[in-house]
């Protein structure tokens, strides 16, 4: 992700670029929220929208140090792809998606990108064999310094 990101931001098209990172599947339990019901053309469905997922919008545009709080799915992604480009909705479930758009502003475009160190390795196997001990590297993963640079640029609520 580092490089990706740092090929972006650094890009000459950074100024007209939304860059949007979600994760696929939700990953566990860890929500208090009930998935939301969604409009489905198939009664046998459940039409349930699914749990939760973590999702960063990265832009000139995005709002800084912001959360949204409105429901957003996958589908919010294509309803801004189809926003921006003036197409039809593919399905019902894009057809009535928040737009992810909703979380730009689009007066002057802020330029300036936060440069990020980010350990490559945030996974370990679940289980170690035997007795054996994590990695002193791996216990802390550098999180550390980066909670204490991401409280150094404003983050509240970090670390």
């Amino acid at each position: 992700m580092n490089g990706i990101y740092r090929a972006i931001t650094t890009s000459p098209a950074w100024s007209r670029t939304v860059l949007v990172i979600t994760f696929d599947e939700w990953g566990g339990f860890y929500d208090h929220v009930a998935p939301t019901s969604a409009p489905d053309t198939n009664p046998a469905l459940t039409g349930l929208r699914g749990f939760r997922v973590p999702t960063l919008v990265i832009s000139p545009y995005a709002q800084r140090q912001a959360v949204a709080h409105h429901t957003y799915d996958h589908t919010s992604v294509l309803k801004l792809i189809e926003w921006r480009y003036g197409l039809p909705p593919l399905t019902v479930r894009d057809a009535t998606a928040r737009n992810l758009a909703e979380v730009l502003t689009f007066g002057a475009p802020n330029l300036n990108a936060p440069q990020w160190t980010v350990n490559s390795v945030f996974a370990l196997p679940c289980f170690l064999q035997g007795t054996q001990r994590l990695p002193a590297a791996a216990t802390s993963q550098g999180l550390p310094a980066l909670a204490r640079q991401a409280k150094a640029q404003g983050w509240a609520g970090v670390g």
